[in-house]
């Protein structure tokens, strides 16, 4: 998100963002694995890729595998993290599982929010499977990062993960998606889980493990990246960083045991904190007083921490504290107390946002968290909040948008509408598309409490928002939203007055054409609904919503036929 998370966007390290494509000339050290992962991934229907958090999962698909697989001349759909985008109100098609739609629309997001929504993960390779000259079908390679999300215990809807693994690996098993080279992205703690809802399905399956660097391998990696990026820096200073990367520091002690391996992760924080550090001799990265190593590494590390704890609206001390007591505790700290913290302990979604800033990790035996690089225990013992750290009052209004809808993907819909509510009364007030988007946001949650008379004035907040910039296709799909709940409040002629006014201006949206026609059944009028669902699906094909619709309307209207005979 900001600085201190993701790290510069130049020079020869990253920080803690991943690789991605335009990364690739300083993605260095994982050929092997990149062959690996690319081989495995081509031969099985589903691949698992699974390592610590930390350890390059997400830049060896991103900057290793994808870009090969795409040199090769395949179809890799795009990769990223998985977004409910309030553009398309969760009002308008409620029957469809949030994480279909958000996993499509990252695959395809041309696509969104006008024509995918509403489609089955089948329908969806259907219409996306492509053949060669000799008729032959393509393979058609996608990604499933993070998947954790939908395997750790989280505030996520239990229902909604599980229909959502089930649609995905039912369509793996379907004579269609023979075609789809699905790899799942997870991490070890969370392996065994998912072996267990692998092994109820009839798919073979591949495992890739990723592991740490040897510190020949880090070694290789600063130096081709020193060396890529014209930095001009002694070649002494690769030794230097990784022996620095190696060595534990502990707090008060003397020895300095170093590691066996390097994480990554590690590595690129070390390595930005050192190259962003004002430095008297331009050929030296590494300074000789290890103290002020610590003091820089503090200070980002304080940066980050300011963060966390602003994504979550609670106090810094909170984060800090934890992780405190996880080095006073010899890095392992299975009861997550902090001694002598006001706050207590953070929440269990604030220990999983520092499991994905790569601060902590899950003990083996999962009775708690440890600190993941002993190296950061002597500077986060004196981190302190920096003087510029960025509070949310200067976050940009994408920046706001990002956390609020992070936290509605993690399930955390007060912390989601906390963050929008604040943005929407922040000064100077958000861009009108982006106002119409936190309004949405907050309709789709009200709506999702049931609670219909909030979410229906939400809704039309941001129509009214989105209608000034002269956004008719969105304005639509929030009146559409507006209907159904106004409908669902008992104030239907309000609700099919809203439906008139849409229903001429979407000609081309076959999702929003299923919308209008759900809540036209709803509204007792089912012949005007299939009258509209027929529009939907001109030429026999249309989304999956439509049909399924479509189908209920038909057996509906024939059981009332029977019924009067």
């Amino acid at each position: 998100m900001t600085r201190a998370v993701l790290g510069s966007t130049h020079g020869p390290f990253i920080g803690l963002r991943p690789f991605l494509a335009r990364d690739r000339h300083l993605f260095l050290g994982r050929d092997e694995e990149t062959t690996a992962l690319v081989r495995a991934w081509s031969r099985h229907r589903l691949t698992v890729l699974h390592g610590d958090n930390g350890v390059g999962k997400t830049s060896l698909v991103r900057a290793g595998a994808a870009p090969a697989l795409a040199d090769r001349g395949h179809t890799v759909l795009a990769t990223g993290d998985l977004c409910f985008d309030p553009s398309f109100p969760a009002a308008v098609l409620p029957a469809q599982n949030p994480y279909t739609r958000a996993l499509l629309a990252l695959w395809s997001p041309r696509e969104f929010p006008t024509h995918g929504p509403g489609t089955s993960v089948v329908d969806f390779l259907r219409t996306h499977t492509t053949t060669d000259r000799y008729g032959r079908s393509r393979p058609l390679f996608a990604v499933l990062d993070q998947t954790e999300l939908l395997l750790r215990r989280s505030a996520v809807p239990e229902q909604w993960r599980k229909d959502f693994l089930d649609e995905l690996f039912g369509a793996l098993e379907e004579e269609i998606g023979e075609h789809l080279h699905l790899l799942v992205i997870v991490r070890t703690g969370h392996l065994d889980e998912f072996r267990r809802l692998v092994d109820k399905r009839e798919i073979e399956h591949a495992e890739v493990a990723l592991e740490p660097f040897t510190p020949d391998i880090a070694h290789a990696v600063v130096a081709g990246s020193l060396t890529r990026a014209g930095s001009g820096v002694g070649a002494a200073e690769p030794h230097r960083l990784v022996e620095e990367a190696r060595t534990i520091r502990a707090v008060g002690d003397s020895s300095l045991p170093r590691t066996g391996t390097i994480e990554p992760a590690l590595l690129q924080l070390l390595g930005l904190t050192l190259w962003e550090e004002p430095r008297k001799d331009p050929s030296t990265l590494v300074p000789e007083d290890h103290a002020e190593i610590d003091r820089a590494l503090a200070e980002r590390l304080s940066g980050v921490l300011e963060e966390v704890a602003a994504e979550h609206l609670i106090p810094a001390d909170v984060p800090r504290a934890w992780l405190r007591e996880l080095v006073l505790c010899g890095g392992r700290s299975p009861t997550g107390s902090a001694r002598g913290d006001p706050h207590g302990p953070p929440p269990p979604r604030v220990v999983h946002t520092l499991e994905d800033r790569h601060l902590v990790t899950l003990h083996d035996h999962g009775s708690g968290h440890v600190l993941r690089h002993p190296r950061l225990a002597r500077p986060l013992m004196v981190a302190a909040p920096p003087c510029d750290v960025r509070r949310p009052s200067t976050w940009t209004d994408g920046e706001r948008l990002s956390v609020a809808n992070g936290a509605r993907v993690r399930g955390e819909r007060a912390l989601a509408a906390e963050h929008a509510e604040r943005a929407l009364s922040s000064r100077p007030s958000p861009e009108p598309w982006t106002r119409a988007l936190f309004a949405a946001l907050l309709g789709d949650l009200a709506f999702e409490r049931g609670e219909h008379r909030a979410a229906a004035e939400r809704y039309a907040e941001a129509a009214r928002s989105c209608a000034a910039i002269g956004e008719g296709a969105a304005v639509s799909r929030l009146l559409v939203a507006e209907a159904r709940n106004r409908l669902l409040m008992g104030e239907r002629s309000a609700a099919l007055a809203i439906l008139t006014a849409v229903e001429g201006r979407v000609h081309g949206d076959p999702s929003l054409r299923t919308g209008i026609a759900q809540v036209l059944w709803s509204a007792g009028q089912a012949r005007s609904a299939l009258d509209v669902l027929d529009g939907a699906l001109v030429g026999g094909g249309g989304i999956t919503e439509a049909r399924r619709t479509r189908g209920e309307i038909r057996a509906e209207v024939r059981e009332n036929e029977r019924r009067r005979a």
